[in-house]
């Protein structure tokens, strides 16, 4: 689906069909979670966040002036409340040992669970990071990613590069 065509389903949502928040949903859950997990580095907390992304476009929607594209717009709201939300995860310490222990082998039996691909990305800083998911995973386009991030196309296909060449020199390391 196009810009055009999900700014379509948009307005049609906006005007209280409801039958196209699924369109939307399908649409963008994909770049939503991901963007959330570059932030927040936990599969759980990121699928949290985006419950909480659409409820905060739900309730933005009217507010929403189609100016910016959509996925942009909402990826605003996915990274505003990921950045919220790893502040305030900051701030907090368990109150008791056994919630360390249990957060500690639950923590321990993801990594277990975790591919190749996520020991690569951890050599990546979170602006890479975001870069490979979005180009790779997401398949977006290099000029799509720089106006999303805000930062020159240059720059982007720059990070791009250096991350692949970071994932590679981390893969010939583990084959050694």
């Amino acid at each position: 689906m196009d810009n055009h065509e999900l700014e379509i389903a948009v307005k049609r949502f906006s005007e209280g069909d409801g039958q196209y928040f699924d369109i939307i949903y399908d649409e963008t859950k994909t770049h939503v979670y991901y963007t959330i997990l570059c932030i927040v580095k936990n599969p759980a907390d990121a699928e949290d966040l985006m419950q909480d992304t659409y409820l905060k476009m739900v309730e933005s929607l009217p507010r929403y002036r189609g100016q910016n594209a959509f996925r942009g717009w909402l990826t605003t709201i996915a990274r505003n409340l990921s950045l919220n939300a790893l502040k305030r995860r900051r701030r907090e310490l368990p109150t008791a040992p056994e919630e360390s222990v249990l957060q500690f082998e639950q923590t321990q039996a993801t990594q277990e669970e975790s591919s190749v691909l996520h020991e690569l990305l951890d050599v990546l800083s979170d602006d890479e990071k975001q870069v490979v998911i979005r180009h790779v995973v997401l398949e977006h386009k290099h000029k799509d990613i720089a106006k999303d991030m805000k930062k020159p196309l240059g720059t982007i296909t720059w990070m791009y590069q250096n991350a692949l060449k970071k994932m590679r020199k981390k893969a010939g390391e583990d084959d050694a």
